[in-house]
């Protein structure tokens, strides 16, 4: 009986793994907000249909999955609750498949650039975008 189980919590295991904290890199571009809920990130994957004015608060990339449906679509998530993490409201997905490149074993890395809409920004969000304008500046500074 022990063994039965053993099998599936290896499994799950094995599922979890795939998409973990070494596969990840952020890039932020903008300040950090405050939280959003991720099921109010919209996820949106052709430029069209962003129809209000907004900002990009960082690229994410996800490397190495595996080109299944499931994977994918755990990625998916994972970059969802990342986004929202840092106030975004919508994601921008993009995907590379090595496949393309003729990779023998193809891997997907997902590329996802996280929004802020700024037509309705509170004072509080003004103020974030402010304070990591003028860091921006002072870290600019200091290049010689």
């Amino acid at each position: 009986m022990r063994k039965l189980l053993i099998l599936p919590v290896c499994l799950l295991l094995a599922a979890c793994a795939t998409i973990n904290q070494t596969n990840m890199d952020w890039i932020p571009i903008g300040p950090t907000f405050p939280e959003t809920m991720p099921p109010d990130v919209q996820i949106v994957t052709d430029k069209s249909e962003i129809t209000r004015p907004y900002g990009n608060l960082g690229l994410l990339r996800i490397k190495n999955l595996e080109p299944d449906r499931d994977t994918l679509k755990r990625g998916v998530e994972k970059a969802r609750r990342f986004v929202a993490s840092k106030g975004a409201d919508a994601m921008f997905l993009g995907q590379y498949n090595s496949a393309e490149d003729g990779a023998p074993n193809p891997k997907v890395t997902l590329i996802v650039y996280a929004l802020k809409y700024v037509d309705d920004l509170s004072e509080a969000d003004i103020k974030a975008m402010e304070e990591f304008e003028v860091e921006g500046a002072l870290n600019a500074s200091l290049d010689f």
